[in-house]
């Protein structure tokens, strides 16, 4: 994509931003309108929704425009928007976010800056998802069950552990309140929709109760079923076909006024044909895969606003994990299982300690343990060895609030883990991970600031116990056929980042019942100990090593705006990796994107119309012998129409991805992705 076009959308996306202008909604409970120069006007309550409270930066909750940390939250209503079939559709226009592994849903993996598989921390409810196998991905989620998507970017050890080197990323599904308006004892609410890229056709049925006033249930199930998809030049894609059911289970109740329980449950299954491995071009070698996920969460809360000493949370959970393949050609059959066993907890204390100066002290800790086990026709399988990982966190983080402009956050943690598989070495490492923030609202509307932190990514039991065959030689090459060899003795990988930043936030910029909201950031990572995999084909091995030190550094964007009548979003990445032993460019650095998104509200009748685009420049930092990769341009139409006032209960959302067609491949991915897609989606709450 040449430079040209990227830099118009830039241009045209900061006139709009600064004229009359742009704001795709995040959503508010209670928006504020606290600038100076409002005061005295008669208040008026706005009609947009758009700060939510953050939970992935720190444990003291604060809205995400007012955290000093680069912050993006996807809502209910832009996901409804979206009609969102996968991950990608999610994230796609988020700065500095990626998704690897093409274009096959269960094989999608986000990354941060750059950084991805592992080195970002997902949760769904809080419950970490640590399933991840080269070439076959490892996160289940249905998006019809999302209430929010929360991305955090940048290292985020001190509250989040090991993993989060590149940052963090926060499902959260719906539950009963969700759907229950005030006085309401029960309800259900179907979804039905179709795309034409693929013949998808799915389905949704919620049914949620609230039979005692502090009791609140919900269950949910999915299905979805599509075929080939077409991609831009008008040819299938072989084997891109999906088949999965999902479904959720929730219960809520407050014990009291201040104590409350939450119970989930979350199935994912998912049964379709792929390639051994389907994140290639490949389909010589076609499996039979069943991919399933059960996972149980219990959380405790406890939340007093009179109780200074203590705001406390608990939480367990239990996630199961099972990849299950049989080859078509010969009946092989291989299963991948890991268990994650995992409790959190954490307590936040409020001290005055002068008029000017307020003390929120956080104390918590996290422990899981991942079993993982696998099996080839009953035999240990290559790459998967039986092994077991404990892990185990301490943290601090404190915020010191001084007449309400200057804000000081400084936090330190420290983790130990231990590494183990059957007749292999134990590996045991500690790990400290500091963090400081300092932000100052020099006007009421503008709060610049500036952060340090360091995280760090214990060895995943794969890359520190693989063993086994790896491939066989090609016949006649007089090569040895090549097998995995462990390494125990790896260390964890650890990252250290600046960050210099703004956020902007400001209600009635044109009119009494408009916002715009935008964070703009500037960093540099330091990555030191990269662990990658080296295949030495002549030898006949291939190991993990510490080997990269690497430096990633760039610059994001984010604008929102939105009023009575014009909404709107102007997002932006610019960001650079090298490995600075060698200066050579670091692989997986996603290319310069811009994305420009602008609608209409039709509040007379409940519909909103708008566009988006997204533009990434041709990636041409690539490492010797890899191929550069063509740079993109993709524009969508979405509509939303809430039909209440004609048919209660009744919301239709419809749109085109891709309405011109492009045939694209996104990022460092070898699939193209679908071509032209009507997509239409109803839901009928009764």
């Amino acid at each position: 994509m040449q430079y040209n076009t990227l830099r118009h959308l830039l241009l045209a996306g900061a006139a709009i931003s600064l004229t009359a202008t742009s704001l795709q909604a995040q959503e508010v409970t209670a928006p504020e309108t606290s600038n100076s120069e409002n005061a005295g006007a008669e208040t008026k309550a706005p009609v947009f929704h758009f700060d939510t409270i953050s939970v992935t930066a720190s444990h003291d909750e604060k809205l995400a425009i007012d955290a000093p940390a680069s912050i993006s939250i996807v809502t209910e209503g832009e996901i409804e928007r979206r009609q969102a079939e996968t991950v990608h559709d999610l994230l796609k226009d988020l700065p500095g976010v990626e998704l690897s592994g093409g274009t096959r849903n269960t094989v999608q993996t986000p990354s941060i800056r750059g950084l991805g598989g592992q080195r970002v921390v997902t949760r769904i409810d809080g419950a970490r998802q640590n399933f991840n196998i080269a070439h076959r991905g490892g996160l289940f989620i249905d998006p019809a069950i999302l209430k929010q998507v929360e991305v955090l970017r940048g290292p985020s050890s001190t509250i989040h552990g090991t993993g989060a080197l590149g940052g963090v990323i926060a499902f959260e599904t719906k539950d009963a309140d969700d759907f229950l308006e005030d006085g309401e004892k029960y309800g259900a609410k179907i979804t039905t929709g179709f795309g034409t890229v693929n013949g998808a056709v799915h389905g949704n049925v919620t049914g949620y109760a609230r039979p005692l006033e502090n009791i609140d249930l919900l269950a949910s199930v999915t299905r979805k079923k599509s075929d080939d998809y077409d991609a831009g030049d008008g040819k299938k894609r072989a084997y891109t076909d999906d088949n999965f059911v999902s479904a959720l289970i929730k219960a809520g109740i407050d014990i009291n006024d201040f104590h409350s329980l939450g119970l989930s449950y979350r199935a994912y299954n998912d049964d379709h044909n792929l390639p051994t491995t389907p994140d290639g071009l490949s389909t010589s070698d076609i499996v039979e895969r069943e991919s399933k996920e059960n996972s149980f969460v219990l959380d405790y809360n406890y939340e007093n606003p009179e109780d200074n000493w203590f705001d406390a949370s608990v939480k367990a959970y239990y996630d199961n994990t099972d990849l299950d393949e049989v080859r078509i050609s010969d009946g092989r059959h291989q299963e991948r299982n890991l268990q994650t066993l995992g409790l959190e907890a954490y307590n936040t204390s409020r001290f005055e300690l002068h008029d000017n100066a307020k003390l929120a002290l956080t104390l918590g800790g996290e422990i899981f343990k991942d079993t993982q086990e696998g099996e080839e026709d009953g035999a240990p399988i290559g790459g998967y060895p039986d092994a077991e990982r404990d892990i185990y966190g301490v943290y601090v983080d404190n915020t010191l609030t001084l007449f309400d402009d200057l804000e000081l956050t400084a936090g330190l943690r420290f983790d130990s883990y231990t590494l183990d598989a059957d007749g292999e070495e134990e590996s045991d490492e500690t790990a400290v991970s500091p963090r400081f923030a300092a932000s100052y609202r020099v006007l009421p509307f503008f709060q610049p600031y500036v952060s340090y932190a360091e995280a760090f990514r214990a060895p995943s039991l794969a890359e520190a116990y693989a063993s086994g065959l790896h491939f066989p030689s090609p016949p006649f090459s007089g090569l040895p056929d090549n097998f995995f060899v462990a390494n125990p003795n790896l260390k964890p990988e650890t990252a250290k980042t600046w960050e210099i930043g703004a956020n902007l936030k400001h209600d009635g910029l044109f009119t009494s019942d408009d916002a715009i909201r935008a964070k703009v950031a500037y960093f540099r990572n330091n990555v030191d100990d990269f662990i990658e995999l080296d295949v030495d084909v002549t030898a006949g091995t291939t190991t993990s090593s510490n080997v990269t030190k690497a430096r990633i550094q760039g610059f994001e964007a984010e604008v929102h705006y939105d009023s009575s009548t014009i909404f709107g979003s102007v997002t932006a990445a610019h960001i650079r990796g090298k490995n600075t032993e060698t200066n050579e460019p670091l692989d997986g650095i996603p290319a310069d994107k811009a994305s420009l998104s602008l609608g209409y509200h039709f509040t007379d009748i409940g519909l909103d119309v708008g566009g988006r685009g997204i533009v990434a420049r041709d990636q041409e930092r690539v490492s010797d012998g890899d191929d550069e990769i063509d740079g993109y341009a993709t524009f969508d139409i979405f509509s939303s129409w809430n039909a209440d006032d004609y048919v209660p209960g009744l919301k239709i959302n419809a749109g085109i991805d891709n309405i011109l067609d492009t045939n694209y491949r996104r990022g460092a991915a070898v699939l193209d992705e679908p071509g032209r897609n009507f997509k239409v989606t109803a839901s009928l709450k009764f």
